[in-house]
């Protein structure tokens, strides 16, 4: 598969410096294959023990991208900006400077974790800094972001290179219905095996029924089957009623059949570097 970075050769020729570094070795962050779906565990300790070796797992992936049936509209493509920055860079001024940059062309940037990137990009530099643009923004509107930041002098800040890339998330809503979905959503936080599967998620308990939201690397599905299990059992019920679907109905997703594997990508001389002067 031949791929290509988002920034086209014109805008290197601008903002090219002479010595500017690749990124650091980094091990990727994907997920396992996924084995048929599981039941409940019996424990939480059982659960916990399976998240774990999940995540050990997906250390020696390499190139691997984690089996996902949870397909459609449940998985996104979006732009981030990376930032490979130096070790003492202002890693709280750089954000800024990029949230400044999209408010004026009235976009949002989120946070999101850098596993969205391909194992590929992770071997060569892990971002300090990066932020997805809202699921209709288009490489442009990323490469015009990173322009107005890169007038700004963010040499000084740390910065060595910005990246413009496409990647491809999980876009999940995990909702089940429930008397108390408060107190479900409790338990569910204090057992801990959600979040450690998730990472970051956000939850709404009202009017009988629980849901919890999460937008973020791509889960195999032996992960999201994990994520079921834990919230069923703080709620007393089967796995199978915790439903799985998209966090939004519009849009475009993704089918995961027709996507081609994750394969080696090179960086080095295809990203907007800032001024130094």
């Amino acid at each position: 598969m031949n791929r290509t970075l988002l920034i086209a050769p014109a805008v290197l020729l601008a903002f090219s410096l002479s010595g500017c570094t690749g990124g650091v070795q980094a091990s990727p962050a994907a997920n396992p294959a996924p084995t048929p779906p599981v039941s409940s565990p019996a424990t939480t300790a059982d659960a916990a023990d399976r998240v774990l070796a999940q995540a050990e797992e997906g250390q020696d992936l390499g190139n691997g991208r984690p089996t996902v049936s949870y397909d459609g509209l449940m998985v996104r493509r979006r732009v981030v900006v990376a930032v490979h920055t130096a070790l003492d860079a202002d890693i709280a001024s750089i954000r800024k400077r990029l949230d400044a940059a999209a408010a004026a062309r009235g976009t949002a940037l989120s946070a999101i974790s850098p596993d969205v990137l391909e194992p590929a990009v992770l071997q060569q530099m892990v971002p300090e800094v990066i932020v997805a643009l809202p699921p209709t923004a288009t490489p442009d509107d990323g490469r015009i972001i990173v322009r107005a930041v890169t007038e700004e002098d963010t040499g000084k800040l740390g910065v060595k290179n910005f990246y413009v890339l496409p990647v491809l998330v999980h876009d999940l809503r995990f909702s089940i219905a429930t008397a108390n979905p408060a107190a479900v959503s409790a338990a569910v936080d204090r057992e801990g095996i959600v979040s450690d599967a998730l990472g970051n998620y956000s939850t709404v308990a009202q009017d009988g029924q629980l849901s919890i939201s999460y937008t973020g690397p791509l889960l195999g599905d032996e992960t999201v089957e994990s994520v079921r299990a834990g919230i069923s059992r703080q709620a007393h019920i089967p796995a199978a009623e915790v439903n799985v679907g998209p966090r939004s109905v519009s849009g475009t997703g993704v089918d995961m059949a027709a996507e081609p594997p994750w394969d080696a990508e090179q960086l080095e001389g295809q990203a907007i570097h800032p001024h130094t002067e």
